[in-house]
Protein backbone atom coordinates (compact mmCIF):
# COMPACT_ATOMS: atom_id res chain seq x y z
CA UNK A 1 0.00 0.00 0.00
CA UNK A 2 2.67 2.19 0.46
CA UNK A 3 4.39 1.92 -2.21
CA UNK A 4 0.89 2.66 -4.23
CA UNK A 5 0.73 5.83 -2.33
CA UNK A 6 4.42 7.14 -3.03
CA UNK A 7 4.09 6.14 -6.38
CA UNK A 8 0.91 7.50 -7.09
CA UNK A 9 2.39 11.12 -5.75
CA UNK A 10 5.51 10.48 -8.18
CA UNK A 11 2.93 10.24 -10.91
CA UNK A 12 1.47 13.57 -10.26
CA UNK A 13 4.94 14.92 -9.57
CA UNK A 14 6.05 14.39 -13.14
CA UNK A 15 3.11 15.88 -14.84
CA UNK A 16 3.41 19.34 -16.03
CA UNK A 17 1.01 22.15 -14.41
CA UNK A 18 1.34 25.75 -13.27
CA UNK A 19 1.97 26.99 -10.13
CA UNK A 20 -0.19 28.79 -7.89
CA UNK A 21 1.15 30.41 -4.85
CA UNK A 22 -1.45 32.08 -2.87
CA UNK A 23 -5.40 31.83 -2.69
CA UNK A 24 -8.39 34.77 -2.69
CA UNK A 25 -10.33 34.62 -0.07
CA UNK A 26 -13.73 32.20 -0.40
CA UNK A 27 -16.50 34.83 -1.14
CA UNK A 28 -18.39 35.32 -4.29
CA UNK A 29 -18.63 39.25 -3.30
CA UNK A 30 -15.04 39.41 -3.62
CA UNK A 31 -14.62 37.61 -6.86
CA UNK A 32 -17.48 39.80 -8.24
CA UNK A 33 -15.12 42.26 -10.07
CA UNK A 34 -13.31 39.48 -11.88
CA UNK A 35 -15.46 36.64 -11.92
CA UNK A 36 -17.27 37.22 -15.62
CA UNK A 37 -13.31 37.02 -17.00
CA UNK A 38 -12.86 33.69 -15.05
CA UNK A 39 -15.89 32.77 -16.44
CA UNK A 40 -15.58 33.96 -20.28
CA UNK A 41 -15.52 31.82 -23.44
CA UNK A 42 -11.69 30.92 -24.07
CA UNK A 43 -10.87 31.51 -20.44
CA UNK A 44 -9.14 28.25 -19.07
CA UNK A 45 -9.95 28.99 -15.98
CA UNK A 46 -11.90 25.93 -13.69
CA UNK A 47 -14.37 27.79 -12.09
CA UNK A 48 -16.34 25.52 -10.29
CA UNK A 49 -12.59 24.97 -7.39
CA UNK A 50 -13.28 27.64 -5.26
CA UNK A 51 -11.11 29.31 -3.65
CA UNK A 52 -9.41 30.63 -6.60
CA UNK A 53 -5.28 30.65 -7.06
CA UNK A 54 -3.62 33.94 -7.14
CA UNK A 55 -1.88 32.79 -10.17
CA UNK A 56 -5.18 31.91 -11.92
CA UNK A 57 -6.11 35.22 -11.26
CA UNK A 58 -3.72 37.20 -12.89
CA UNK A 59 -3.09 34.73 -15.87
CA UNK A 60 -6.91 35.31 -16.54
CA UNK A 61 -7.34 38.85 -16.00
CA UNK A 62 -4.31 40.25 -16.92
CA UNK A 63 -4.87 38.41 -20.86
CA UNK A 64 -7.84 40.81 -20.65
CA UNK A 65 -6.23 44.18 -19.36
CA UNK A 66 -8.46 44.38 -16.66
CA UNK A 67 -5.75 43.96 -14.12
CA UNK A 68 -4.86 47.44 -13.19
CA UNK A 69 -8.45 48.84 -11.89
CA UNK A 70 -11.04 45.62 -11.66
CA UNK A 71 -9.24 43.11 -9.78
CA UNK A 72 -5.79 42.58 -8.98
CA UNK A 73 -4.69 46.06 -8.41
CA UNK A 74 -7.40 46.75 -5.58
CA UNK A 75 -6.75 43.31 -3.66
CA UNK A 76 -3.53 45.36 -2.12
CA UNK A 77 -5.70 48.45 -1.60
CA UNK A 78 -4.37 48.73 1.86
CA UNK A 79 -0.94 48.12 1.39
CA UNK A 80 -0.48 50.25 -1.80
CA UNK A 81 -1.98 49.29 -4.71
CA UNK A 82 -0.02 47.69 -7.33
CA UNK A 83 3.50 48.26 -5.51
CA UNK A 84 4.81 44.80 -5.36
CA UNK A 85 5.04 44.74 -1.66
CA UNK A 86 5.40 40.94 -0.52
CA UNK A 87 3.80 41.53 2.65
CA UNK A 88 -0.38 43.25 2.48
CA UNK A 89 -2.92 43.57 5.10
CA UNK A 90 -6.25 45.13 5.95
CA UNK A 91 -8.51 45.96 8.81
CA UNK A 92 -12.47 43.48 8.33
CA UNK A 93 -14.93 45.69 10.08
CA UNK A 94 -18.79 45.95 10.57
CA UNK A 95 -21.08 47.80 12.72
CA UNK A 96 -24.89 47.92 11.44
CA UNK A 97 -27.81 48.31 13.27
CA UNK A 98 -31.61 47.25 12.00
CA UNK A 99 -34.95 46.76 12.97
CA UNK A 100 -36.94 43.75 12.32
CA UNK A 101 -40.82 43.25 12.28
CA UNK A 102 -43.36 40.21 11.77
CA UNK A 103 -43.65 37.10 14.19
CA UNK A 104 -40.46 38.41 15.79
CA UNK A 105 -40.02 42.53 16.57
CA UNK A 106 -37.58 44.47 18.12
CA UNK A 107 -34.01 46.44 17.04
CA UNK A 108 -31.22 44.57 15.57
CA UNK A 109 -27.16 44.88 15.52
CA UNK A 110 -24.54 43.47 14.02
CA UNK A 111 -20.65 44.37 14.79
CA UNK A 112 -17.66 42.68 14.03
CA UNK A 113 -13.77 43.07 13.78
CA UNK A 114 -10.64 41.47 12.15
CA UNK A 115 -7.84 41.88 10.01
CA UNK A 116 -6.29 39.97 7.41
CA UNK A 117 -2.69 39.44 6.13
CA UNK A 118 -0.85 38.01 3.20
CA UNK A 119 3.09 37.44 2.91
CA UNK A 120 4.84 36.08 0.40
CA UNK A 121 8.44 34.70 1.05
CA UNK A 122 10.32 34.59 -2.20
CA UNK A 123 7.68 33.34 -5.36
CA UNK A 124 6.89 29.84 -4.67
CA UNK A 125 5.82 29.97 -0.53
CA UNK A 126 2.59 32.14 0.77
CA UNK A 127 1.53 32.72 4.05
CA UNK A 128 -1.88 34.17 5.25
CA UNK A 129 -4.41 34.50 8.37
CA UNK A 130 -7.35 36.24 8.93
CA UNK A 131 -9.32 35.95 11.90
CA UNK A 132 -13.07 38.05 13.21
CA UNK A 133 -15.09 37.90 16.13
CA UNK A 134 -18.50 38.98 15.93
CA UNK A 135 -21.29 39.86 18.41
CA UNK A 136 -24.75 40.53 17.51
CA UNK A 137 -27.99 40.31 18.12
CA UNK A 138 -29.58 37.34 15.35
CA UNK A 139 -32.99 38.32 13.93
CA UNK A 140 -35.27 35.80 14.95
CA UNK A 141 -35.23 33.17 12.17
CA UNK A 142 -31.70 32.83 12.48
CA UNK A 143 -32.25 33.08 16.14
CA UNK A 144 -34.48 29.79 16.24
CA UNK A 145 -32.16 27.96 14.64
CA UNK A 146 -28.84 28.73 16.11
CA UNK A 147 -30.96 27.74 19.09
CA UNK A 148 -31.32 24.66 17.62
CA UNK A 149 -27.72 23.87 16.35
CA UNK A 150 -25.50 26.18 18.80
CA UNK A 151 -23.67 27.53 15.83
CA UNK A 152 -24.29 30.62 13.88
CA UNK A 153 -24.48 29.94 10.30
CA UNK A 154 -21.00 29.27 8.83
CA UNK A 155 -19.56 31.77 11.74
CA UNK A 156 -19.08 29.07 14.54
CA UNK A 157 -20.22 28.80 17.83
CA UNK A 158 -23.25 30.49 19.80
CA UNK A 159 -22.16 31.99 22.67
CA UNK A 160 -24.19 33.54 24.78
CA UNK A 161 -27.78 33.96 25.29
CA UNK A 162 -29.34 34.11 22.40
CA UNK A 163 -30.84 36.57 21.12
CA UNK A 164 -27.67 38.72 21.69
CA UNK A 165 -24.55 36.18 20.67
CA UNK A 166 -21.04 36.26 20.34
CA UNK A 167 -19.27 34.04 17.70
CA UNK A 168 -15.85 33.88 15.92
CA UNK A 169 -13.55 32.50 12.57
CA UNK A 170 -10.47 32.14 11.79
CA UNK A 171 -8.73 31.21 8.65
CA UNK A 172 -4.91 30.64 7.63
CA UNK A 173 -2.63 28.56 5.57
CA UNK A 174 0.94 28.02 4.19
CA UNK A 175 0.93 27.79 0.20
CA UNK A 176 3.90 26.19 -1.27
CA UNK A 177 4.31 25.72 -4.78
CA UNK A 178 6.71 22.17 -3.83
CA UNK A 179 7.51 22.35 -7.53
CA UNK A 180 7.03 23.67 -10.79
CA UNK A 181 4.26 21.10 -11.02
CA UNK A 182 2.39 21.00 -7.79
CA UNK A 183 1.00 23.16 -4.76
CA UNK A 184 0.59 22.23 -1.47
CA UNK A 185 -1.70 24.17 1.14
CA UNK A 186 -1.82 23.26 4.41
CA UNK A 187 -4.61 25.57 6.49
CA UNK A 188 -7.42 25.65 8.31
CA UNK A 189 -10.59 27.25 6.26
CA UNK A 190 -13.22 26.15 3.66
CA UNK A 191 -13.22 24.77 0.39
CA UNK A 192 -16.21 24.80 -2.53
CA UNK A 193 -16.78 22.77 -6.09
CA UNK A 194 -19.22 23.99 -7.93
CA UNK A 195 -20.31 26.58 -9.96
CA UNK A 196 -23.94 27.18 -8.82
CA UNK A 197 -24.63 29.41 -5.90
CA UNK A 198 -25.22 26.08 -3.77
CA UNK A 199 -22.99 23.22 -3.91
CA UNK A 200 -23.88 19.32 -3.73
CA UNK A 201 -20.65 18.09 -3.58
CA UNK A 202 -18.89 20.88 -0.79
CA UNK A 203 -19.84 24.73 -0.08
CA UNK A 204 -18.93 27.05 2.26
CA UNK A 205 -21.41 26.55 4.61
CA UNK A 206 -20.13 24.91 7.53
CA UNK A 207 -17.19 26.37 9.89
CA UNK A 208 -13.55 26.31 8.93
CA UNK A 209 -11.61 23.13 9.26
CA UNK A 210 -8.04 21.86 9.01
CA UNK A 211 -7.30 20.70 5.61
CA UNK A 212 -4.15 19.64 3.48
CA UNK A 213 -4.59 20.22 0.13
CA UNK A 214 -2.70 18.64 -3.71
CA UNK A 215 -3.67 20.44 -6.44
CA UNK A 216 -2.98 20.18 -9.67
CA UNK A 217 -3.24 21.94 -12.88
CA UNK A 218 -2.45 19.13 -16.25
CA UNK A 219 -2.61 21.01 -19.30
CA UNK A 220 -6.40 21.25 -19.84
CA UNK A 221 -7.05 19.27 -16.64
CA UNK A 222 -7.47 20.11 -12.89
CA UNK A 223 -7.10 17.59 -9.83
CA UNK A 224 -7.45 18.56 -6.51
CA UNK A 225 -7.18 16.48 -3.45
CA UNK A 226 -8.05 17.27 -0.23
CA UNK A 227 -7.88 16.14 3.42
CA UNK A 228 -9.92 17.98 6.23
CA UNK A 229 -10.38 16.97 9.92
CA UNK A 230 -14.04 17.85 11.16
CA UNK A 231 -16.27 18.21 14.14
CA UNK A 232 -19.36 16.49 15.70
CA UNK A 233 -20.42 18.67 18.70
CA UNK A 234 -23.20 16.91 19.45
CA UNK A 235 -23.24 16.07 23.04
CA UNK A 236 -20.71 18.47 24.33
CA UNK A 237 -22.08 21.57 25.58
CA UNK A 238 -19.68 24.09 23.79
CA UNK A 239 -16.41 22.24 25.46
CA UNK A 240 -13.77 21.72 22.33
CA UNK A 241 -12.26 19.27 24.19
CA UNK A 242 -15.32 16.97 24.15
CA UNK A 243 -16.53 17.17 20.70
CA UNK A 244 -15.84 14.06 18.26
CA UNK A 245 -13.20 13.72 15.32
CA UNK A 246 -13.93 12.75 11.83
CA UNK A 247 -12.32 12.91 8.95
CA UNK A 248 -12.48 13.35 4.88
CA UNK A 249 -10.43 12.89 2.05
CA UNK A 250 -11.86 14.06 -1.46
CA UNK A 251 -11.28 14.16 -5.04
CA UNK A 252 -11.88 16.70 -7.59
CA UNK A 253 -11.23 16.36 -11.57
CA UNK A 254 -12.06 19.19 -13.55
CA UNK A 255 -11.52 18.71 -17.13
CA UNK A 256 -12.24 21.74 -19.58
CA UNK A 257 -13.00 19.27 -22.50
CA UNK A 258 -13.24 22.29 -24.97
CA UNK A 259 -13.04 26.14 -24.74
CA UNK A 260 -16.77 25.49 -23.87
CA UNK A 261 -16.92 22.56 -22.32
CA UNK A 262 -16.28 21.14 -19.19
CA UNK A 263 -16.42 17.79 -16.96
CA UNK A 264 -16.13 17.00 -13.59
CA UNK A 265 -15.94 14.27 -11.13
CA UNK A 266 -16.04 14.28 -7.73
CA UNK A 267 -16.13 11.61 -4.81
CA UNK A 268 -15.92 11.96 -1.14
CA UNK A 269 -15.77 9.64 2.04
CA UNK A 270 -15.83 10.48 5.54
CA UNK A 271 -14.93 8.50 8.51
CA UNK A 272 -15.12 8.98 12.58
CA UNK A 273 -12.15 8.86 14.69
CA UNK A 274 -13.77 6.28 17.03
CA UNK A 275 -13.83 6.12 20.87
CA UNK A 276 -11.83 5.61 23.62
CA UNK A 277 -13.18 1.68 23.35
CA UNK A 278 -13.06 1.68 19.70
CA UNK A 279 -9.99 4.33 18.39
CA UNK A 280 -9.11 4.91 14.97
CA UNK A 281 -7.92 8.28 14.08
CA UNK A 282 -6.82 8.91 10.41
CA UNK A 283 -6.95 6.04 7.95
CA UNK A 284 -4.12 6.09 5.87
CA UNK A 285 -5.69 3.97 3.44
CA UNK A 286 -7.36 6.97 1.93
CA UNK A 287 -4.25 8.62 1.30
CA UNK A 288 -3.78 7.18 -2.23
CA UNK A 289 -4.75 10.48 -4.33
CA UNK A 290 -5.39 8.33 -7.38
CA UNK A 291 -7.91 6.01 -7.01
CA UNK A 292 -11.51 5.87 -6.11
CA UNK A 293 -12.76 5.26 -2.72
CA UNK A 294 -14.98 2.12 -3.21
CA UNK A 295 -12.64 -0.09 -3.75
CA UNK A 296 -10.21 1.06 -0.88
CA UNK A 297 -13.67 0.58 0.82
CA UNK A 298 -14.30 -3.04 -0.06
CA UNK A 299 -10.84 -4.00 0.27
CA UNK A 300 -10.22 -2.65 4.24
CA UNK A 301 -13.91 -4.25 4.97
CA UNK A 302 -14.99 -0.25 5.82
CA UNK A 303 -18.59 1.02 6.68
CA UNK A 304 -17.33 4.26 5.90
CA UNK A 305 -19.90 6.85 4.28
CA UNK A 306 -18.47 7.16 0.32
CA UNK A 307 -20.36 9.59 -1.70
CA UNK A 308 -20.10 10.44 -5.89
CA UNK A 309 -20.61 12.99 -7.66
CA UNK A 310 -20.35 14.24 -11.66
CA UNK A 311 -20.95 17.50 -12.89
CA UNK A 312 -20.45 19.92 -15.94
CA UNK A 313 -21.00 22.79 -17.57
CA UNK A 314 -21.35 24.88 -21.12
CA UNK A 315 -20.51 28.06 -21.68
CA UNK A 316 -23.03 30.01 -24.30
CA UNK A 317 -21.81 32.96 -26.24
CA UNK A 318 -19.17 35.21 -24.04
CA UNK A 319 -20.62 35.00 -20.86
CA UNK A 320 -22.90 32.54 -19.92
CA UNK A 321 -22.38 29.34 -18.25
CA UNK A 322 -24.94 26.20 -18.02
CA UNK A 323 -23.98 24.18 -15.24
CA UNK A 324 -25.18 20.61 -13.40
CA UNK A 325 -24.53 18.36 -10.88
CA UNK A 326 -25.56 15.18 -9.67
CA UNK A 327 -24.69 13.61 -6.28
CA UNK A 328 -24.86 9.74 -5.11
CA UNK A 329 -25.33 8.59 -2.25
CA UNK A 330 -26.74 5.66 -2.19
CA UNK A 331 -28.20 4.04 -5.83
CA UNK A 332 -30.07 1.10 -7.19
CA UNK A 333 -30.99 1.78 -10.84
CA UNK A 334 -33.60 -0.98 -10.84
CA UNK A 335 -35.72 0.89 -7.48
CA UNK A 336 -34.93 4.39 -8.84
CA UNK A 337 -36.91 2.97 -12.37
CA UNK A 338 -39.80 1.78 -10.02
CA UNK A 339 -40.61 5.18 -8.26
CA UNK A 340 -41.51 3.32 -5.08
CA UNK A 341 -39.65 5.87 -2.81
CA UNK A 342 -36.61 3.60 -1.53
CA UNK A 343 -35.29 4.97 0.84
CA UNK A 344 -31.96 4.48 0.59
CA UNK A 345 -31.97 5.95 -2.88
CA UNK A 346 -30.37 9.12 -2.22
CA UNK A 347 -29.92 11.45 -4.90
CA UNK A 348 -29.40 15.37 -5.39
CA UNK A 349 -29.35 17.13 -8.69
CA UNK A 350 -29.06 20.79 -9.03
CA UNK A 351 -29.27 22.73 -12.75
CA UNK A 352 -28.40 26.74 -13.47
CA UNK A 353 -27.47 28.91 -15.54
CA UNK A 354 -25.23 31.86 -14.77
CA UNK A 355 -24.82 35.07 -17.50
CA UNK A 356 -22.52 37.90 -17.04
CA UNK A 357 -23.14 41.15 -19.14
CA UNK A 358 -27.02 39.59 -19.45
CA UNK A 359 -28.81 41.16 -22.21
CA UNK A 360 -25.52 42.97 -22.84
CA UNK A 361 -26.17 45.52 -19.86
CA UNK A 362 -22.83 45.98 -19.00
CA UNK A 363 -22.33 45.11 -14.91
CA UNK A 364 -25.78 43.05 -15.10
CA UNK A 365 -25.21 39.57 -13.74
CA UNK A 366 -27.90 36.91 -13.30
CA UNK A 367 -28.78 33.71 -11.73
CA UNK A 368 -31.08 30.72 -11.82
CA UNK A 369 -30.80 27.49 -10.01
CA UNK A 370 -32.75 24.21 -9.28
CA UNK A 371 -31.51 21.93 -6.44
CA UNK A 372 -33.51 18.91 -5.95
CA UNK A 373 -32.76 16.79 -2.77
CA UNK A 374 -33.98 13.24 -2.19
CA UNK A 375 -34.67 12.50 1.40
CA UNK A 376 -32.01 10.69 3.51
CA UNK A 377 -29.37 12.07 1.45
CA UNK A 378 -25.96 12.85 3.57
CA UNK A 379 -27.08 10.52 6.01
CA UNK A 380 -25.55 7.14 7.34
CA UNK A 381 -26.31 4.73 9.76
CA UNK A 382 -23.24 5.82 12.21
CA UNK A 383 -24.10 9.61 11.90
CA UNK A 384 -20.75 10.73 13.63
CA UNK A 385 -20.21 9.85 9.54
CA UNK A 386 -22.86 11.59 8.04
CA UNK A 387 -21.82 14.63 5.76
CA UNK A 388 -21.63 17.55 8.18
CA UNK A 389 -19.20 19.64 10.00
CA UNK A 390 -19.52 21.62 12.97
CA UNK A 391 -23.65 21.20 13.10
CA UNK A 392 -23.76 21.88 9.89
CA UNK A 393 -24.55 20.33 6.31
CA UNK A 394 -21.04 20.52 4.09
CA UNK A 395 -23.88 20.72 1.17
CA UNK A 396 -26.84 22.62 0.96
CA UNK A 397 -28.04 24.45 3.96
CA UNK A 398 -31.24 22.81 4.04
CA UNK A 399 -29.52 19.21 4.42
CA UNK A 400 -31.79 17.00 2.64
CA UNK A 401 -35.68 16.50 1.67
CA UNK A 402 -35.67 19.54 0.21
CA UNK A 403 -36.80 20.83 -3.59
CA UNK A 404 -35.45 24.74 -3.90
CA UNK A 405 -35.55 27.02 -6.72
CA UNK A 406 -33.39 30.28 -6.91
CA UNK A 407 -33.21 33.77 -8.60
CA UNK A 408 -30.47 36.39 -8.18
CA UNK A 409 -29.72 39.27 -9.85
CA UNK A 410 -26.59 41.81 -9.86
CA UNK A 411 -25.63 45.11 -10.88
CA UNK A 412 -22.18 47.12 -10.53
CA UNK A 413 -21.34 50.25 -11.37
CA UNK A 414 -18.81 52.35 -10.62
CA UNK A 415 -18.36 51.33 -7.41
CA UNK A 416 -22.21 50.83 -6.59
CA UNK A 417 -23.31 47.39 -5.88
CA UNK A 418 -27.36 46.48 -6.06
CA UNK A 419 -28.29 42.66 -5.45
CA UNK A 420 -31.67 41.03 -5.14
CA UNK A 421 -31.90 37.21 -4.00
CA UNK A 422 -34.57 35.42 -4.24
CA UNK A 423 -35.43 31.76 -3.01
CA UNK A 424 -38.28 29.44 -2.93
CA UNK A 425 -38.12 25.96 -0.85
CA UNK A 426 -39.99 23.15 -0.44
CA UNK A 427 -39.08 21.07 2.04
CA UNK A 428 -40.60 17.86 4.34
CA UNK A 429 -40.48 17.93 8.27
CA UNK A 430 -39.73 14.76 10.53
CA UNK A 431 -42.45 13.70 13.44
CA UNK A 432 -40.88 11.27 16.21
CA UNK A 433 -39.60 8.85 13.12
CA UNK A 434 -37.56 9.69 10.55
CA UNK A 435 -38.55 10.71 6.71
CA UNK A 436 -35.10 11.81 5.83
CA UNK A 437 -34.90 15.47 6.73
CA UNK A 438 -32.67 15.38 9.49
CA UNK A 439 -29.17 14.16 8.49
CA UNK A 440 -27.93 13.70 12.01
CA UNK A 441 -30.73 10.83 13.02
CA UNK A 442 -29.91 7.67 11.38
CA UNK A 443 -31.62 5.89 8.92
CA UNK A 444 -32.88 3.09 11.53
CA UNK A 445 -35.18 5.69 12.68
CA UNK A 446 -37.22 5.31 9.86
CA UNK A 447 -41.38 4.43 10.77
CA UNK A 448 -41.71 0.51 12.22
CA UNK A 449 -43.17 -1.67 9.60
CA UNK A 450 -45.86 -3.63 10.36
CA UNK A 451 -43.64 -7.08 9.93
CA UNK A 452 -39.91 -6.88 11.69
CA UNK A 453 -37.55 -3.75 10.95
CA UNK A 454 -38.82 -0.22 9.37
CA UNK A 455 -40.64 0.83 6.52
CA UNK A 456 -37.96 1.12 3.44
CA UNK A 457 -40.75 2.27 0.85
CA UNK A 458 -42.62 5.76 0.24
CA UNK A 459 -40.35 8.30 0.96
CA UNK A 460 -40.11 11.69 -1.44
CA UNK A 461 -39.64 14.68 -1.26
CA UNK A 462 -41.60 16.96 0.79
CA UNK A 463 -42.74 14.12 3.13
CA UNK A 464 -43.94 14.18 6.13
CA UNK A 465 -45.58 17.27 6.79
CA UNK A 466 -44.70 19.51 4.22
CA UNK A 467 -43.23 23.52 4.39
CA UNK A 468 -42.39 25.97 1.93
CA UNK A 469 -39.62 28.62 2.74
CA UNK A 470 -39.67 32.29 0.41
CA UNK A 471 -36.53 34.21 1.53
CA UNK A 472 -35.97 37.39 -0.79
CA UNK A 473 -33.35 39.81 -0.06
CA UNK A 474 -32.30 43.30 -1.57
CA UNK A 475 -29.15 45.06 -0.75
CA UNK A 476 -27.26 48.17 -1.78
CA UNK A 477 -23.86 49.83 -1.24
CA UNK A 478 -20.80 51.77 -2.05
CA UNK A 479 -18.04 49.22 -2.10
CA UNK A 480 -14.82 50.95 0.14
CA UNK A 481 -12.40 47.93 -0.40
CA UNK A 482 -13.25 45.44 -2.56
CA UNK A 483 -10.36 43.40 -1.44
CA UNK A 484 -12.90 42.37 1.99
CA UNK A 485 -15.98 43.55 -0.04
CA UNK A 486 -16.44 46.39 2.43
CA UNK A 487 -19.10 48.35 2.10
CA UNK A 488 -21.74 50.90 3.61
CA UNK A 489 -25.05 48.76 2.71
CA UNK A 490 -28.76 49.04 3.14
CA UNK A 491 -30.55 46.16 2.97
CA UNK A 492 -33.90 44.25 3.20
CA UNK A 493 -34.90 40.82 3.90
CA UNK A 494 -38.63 39.74 3.58
CA UNK A 495 -39.20 36.08 4.58
CA UNK A 496 -41.74 33.52 5.16
CA UNK A 497 -42.01 30.33 6.17
CA UNK A 498 -45.59 28.38 5.60
CA UNK A 499 -45.77 24.95 7.27
CA UNK A 500 -48.60 22.86 6.87
CA UNK A 501 -48.89 22.80 10.53
CA UNK A 502 -49.03 25.93 13.00
CA UNK A 503 -49.05 29.37 11.99
CA UNK A 504 -46.77 30.81 9.40
CA UNK A 505 -43.27 32.39 10.37
CA UNK A 506 -42.69 35.95 8.38
CA UNK A 507 -39.84 38.52 9.03
CA UNK A 508 -39.04 41.92 7.93
CA UNK A 509 -35.57 42.96 8.48
CA UNK A 510 -34.22 46.44 7.84
CA UNK A 511 -30.68 47.08 8.31
CA UNK A 512 -28.09 49.55 7.20
CA UNK A 513 -24.73 50.75 8.26
CA UNK A 514 -20.56 49.19 7.61
CA UNK A 515 -21.00 45.86 5.89
CA UNK A 516 -18.06 43.37 5.49
CA UNK A 517 -18.58 40.37 2.92
CA UNK A 518 -14.85 38.77 3.58
CA UNK A 519 -16.52 35.87 4.02
CA UNK A 520 -19.58 34.40 2.36
CA UNK A 521 -22.76 35.01 4.28
CA UNK A 522 -25.27 32.32 4.70
CA UNK A 523 -28.62 34.15 5.45
CA UNK A 524 -31.16 31.54 4.35
CA UNK A 525 -31.12 28.87 6.89
CA UNK A 526 -34.18 26.72 8.43
CA UNK A 527 -34.69 25.56 11.96
CA UNK A 528 -35.17 21.65 10.78
CA UNK A 529 -33.36 19.68 13.49
CA UNK A 530 -31.82 19.99 16.70
CA UNK A 531 -28.21 19.19 17.66
CA UNK A 532 -28.08 17.76 21.69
Amino acid sequence: MIRSVLASFFFIGVLWCTAQTGWSPLSREVERPYADRLQAFGSEAHTAVRPYSTNTLRTTVQADSLLPEACLGKLDTWAGRMNGRKFRWGPLLEAVGGYESGTASGSRYRASAGFWTDLDVGPKLNFHFDGQAWGEQLPGYLDSTAKATMVTAGEGYAYGDRPQVTHYDWNGHISWDAHKYINLTLGRGKNSFGDGHRSLFLSSEAWSYPYLKISTTVWHVKYVNLFSMMDDIRGADGDPSKFQKKYSSMHYLSWNASKRLNFSVFEAIMWSAGDEAYPRGFDVNYLNPIIFYRPVEFQIGSPDNALLGFGGSVKAGKHVLFYAQFMLDEFLLDLVREGNGWYANKQAVQLGVDAYEAFRVEGLHLRGEWNYIRPFMYTHSDTRQNYAHFGQPLAHPYGSNVQEVLAHADLDRKGWSHSLRLSMAWMGTDSVDSYGNNIFRPEIDRPDAEGPGAVNFGYYVGDLRPQSVLHVEARSGWTIDPRSAMRLEAAYTFRTTDPAYGKAYTTHYFRIGLVCHFRERHPEQARRYIIR
